[in-house]
């Protein structure tokens, strides 16, 4: 059953279909190479269940779903929908506005258009940009009212959106809260559409298409508005595609999701190639149908991770699917731990520049938080790379897809640290900028405080980023408790966000409580022994004997002092921070950490035998975890 669920979803994420090939590729991960018993098998999985179809004219398989998607773009049924909502982020009672018009092909047959009543009243912000106040909504039918209707509305057809993730994000939630079951209806973005017929424009919002196409932006920011600004986009669309040879909804709905070139994934690697491949950690070399080398990447598990891309493309970013599209072999190189793939990894990429780890690479993920120290009157800065410059304090990575920005400027606020660039003239004379005339900065600028004050407020910040986060979250929480029993709702939902952004800051940094140039520790992983002084990557050694054991330890005791007193190099920069996100990311039972709080380090502590160690040296175990 899971395996047939499993070609179920795919094939309703694949409306043309797929032949059995390719599902084979994704039940198998790259097993069955055999086209006869690639028929048997799909056939005995999906022969006798009548959710799926067999075109044997086209020898494909489509969901029966899907059937009903083979119709004319041009006669298809499409609501096209604008939500306003009081917040970013789905949740019950958020929505405040629905807009949306029925059209059959490109004509408008039917519009629906409600103010909706939220659970919580409309920031500020938001009413300056909708025109929709919290008077406004106050006698407004709630969601629970007006959904149903709207579900109607609705009915069957093809939901479209600008940015249709966001809409259909707020409406899912709301379904499943209010009916049980998400929202099952196909979904077209006329914004994916755009980034496929359009590539050369560098701004698609609906402002930017309107004046691309020359629209008429009249009830911008209002649910109606915007629903029919996307709906005059959805006919251009929709004739652009006919141009193009995509005169049938399936193959819109799958060419929104498709590659640049508007192919579908195409696969030139033998699955049997991709079961062949091991389990085990190390790096992968894609190369095209020439030999060129067109990609590089690390793996825990190479199997699992080049499967990943072979799977019919689903979750894989369009250029991603263009590189796949490309790949004809793969080559790879076994590593004894992820530590060690990873610093592959970057070898070959710098020695050899693959040209689509260039073109896919996106915003970096790894955020640090830099101070100059040297500065008499430091900023916190936010930074995607380390610096090897002296007397900076460095804390990090903070690792994910969202930046920590949002945090850092609470954390800047509410310490009242400066934000402006450059050095500082403290003048009394001198007129501070906004922030200071907000009170949001202590403004040293004009000798509001003087040096020894401004220090006591980076310091409080530097506590908060080393662990110490109670003073400040405590203090948020009671000020947000003030505002709301004084009534000052939209004061405590400030707070909120600020506490809720440093809370999760603060639970990013408990693993991660020290300056990444004060880290010093010995990484063993098997055999092999990664020794990290003062930040940096200072040796890697086999540790398969007691001689290995006092090589190293000798090896630390005439170093320690050394790396403390030199500046970084620039080319130690990269190891440092793959190994910060090699501990960040570190499962608790992969390895050992030995913690050095001095240059002596006893041997027997490496091989994990004799005495406990001591006299500056901790030993983590297996399910503790700590980061650089």
């Amino acid at each position: 059953m899971r395996i047939r669920e499993k070609l179920g979803a795919y094939l309703e994420s694949h409306p043309e279909g797929a032949d059995t090939s390719e599902l084979m590729g994704v039940v198998f991960a790259g097993v069955g190479s055999d086209p006869d018993l690639n028929e048997r098998v799909i056939h005995q999985l999906l022969g006798s269940d009548p959710a799926f179809l067999y075109d044997p004219e086209h020898r494909r398989w489509t969901s029966r779903a899907s059937a009903a998607l083979r119709v004319a773009t041009d006669e298809a049924s499409y609501v096209v929908v604008d939500l306003e909502t009081a917040g970013g982020a789905p949740g019950a009672g958020q929505i405040i506005e629905i807009g949306a018009c029925r059209m059959k092909g490109m004509r408008i047959e039917g519009t629906f258009q409600t103010l909706v009543r939220p659970w919580t009243r409309i920031p500020r912000f938001i009413s300056s940009m909708t025109s929709i106040t919290n008077e406004m909504v106050r006698d407004a039918p709630a969601i629970e009212e007006v959904l149903p209707g709207f579900r109607d509305f609705l009915g069957d057809a093809v939901m479209v959106a600008h940015n249709a993730q966001f809409d259909r994000a707020f409406l899912d939630f709301e379904f499943r809260r209010v009916f049980g079951t998400g929202l099952r209806n196909p979904i077209l973005c006329t914004l994916r559409l755009a980034r496929r017929l359009l590539p050369s424009l560098r701004r698609r919002g609906l402002d930017s298409m309107a004046e691309h196409f020359g629209l008429s932006t009249a009830g911008r920011h209002r649910g109606w508005g915007d629903a029919r600004m996307a709906a005059e986009l959805l006919s251009i669309f929709i004739e652009m595609a006919a141009r193009l040879g995509i005169k049938r909804l399936d193959r819109l709905l799958e060419y929104q999701h498709a590659g640049s070139s508007g192919r579908r994934i195409e696969r030139h690697v033998p699955p049997e190639v991709i079961a062949a491949l091991p389990e085990s950690p190390g790096v992968y070399l894609m190369r095209n149908e020439r030999g060129d080398l067109l990609y590089v990447g690390k793996a825990r598990s190479l199997r699992r991770r080049v499967a990943s891309y072979f799977n019919g493309g689903i979750g894989l970013r369009s250029r991603m699917i263009d590189l796949v599209s490309h790949v004809w072999s793969i080559d790879t190189k076994i590593a004894p731990n992820a530590l060690e793939a990873a610093l592959l990894e970057a070898r070959l990429i710098r020695e050899l520049k693959p040209p689509y780890n260039r073109m896919l690479k996106s915003s970096p993920s790894s955020y640090f938080i830099r101070i100059d120290m040297a500065d008499p009157f430091p900023r916190l800065v936010l930074t995607t790379s380390l610096s090897r410059r002296q007397n900076l304090v460095q804390l990090g990575p903070y690792i994910g897809r969202r930046s920590p920005r949002r945090a850092l400027d609470a954390l800047i606020r509410l310490t009242r640290t400066r934000v402006c660039s450059g050095k500082l003239a403290p003048d009394p004379e001198f007129s501070p900028c906004i922030y200071g005339q907000m009170g949001r900065c202590s403004a040293p600028c004009n000798l509001t405080v003087d040096e020894q004050i401004y220090d006591r407020q980076v310091a409080k910040a530097i506590e908060f980023l080393r662990g110490r986060s109670g003073p400040i979250l405590n203090a948020l929480a009671a000020a947000r408790d003030q505002a709301s029993a004084a009534m000052r709702f939209e004061e405590a939902q400030r707070c909120q966000r600020d506490l809720d952004a440093l809370a999760a800051l603060a639970a990013r940094e408990r693993r991660l409580s020290r300056v990444v140039q004060e880290n010093n520790l010995i990484i063993i992983l098997g055999a092999r022994a990664y020794v990290v002084l003062s930040g940096r990557l200072a040796r890697q050694a086999e540790l398969d004997s007691e001689a290995a054991a006092h090589s190293l330890a000798s090896f630390v005791a005439e170093n320690y002092e050394g790396y403390r007193a030199r500046p970084i190099a620039r080319e130690e920069l990269e190891p440092m921070l793959i190994v910060s996100r090699w501990l960040r990311e570190r499962r608790p039972d992969e390895g050992r950490l030995l913690f050095v709080e001095g240059p002596f380090v006893p041997w027997q502590a490496l091989l994990n035998e004799g005495p406990s160690p001591g006299s500056g040296t901790k030993a983590s175990p297996a399910e503790s975890t700590s980061t650089l």
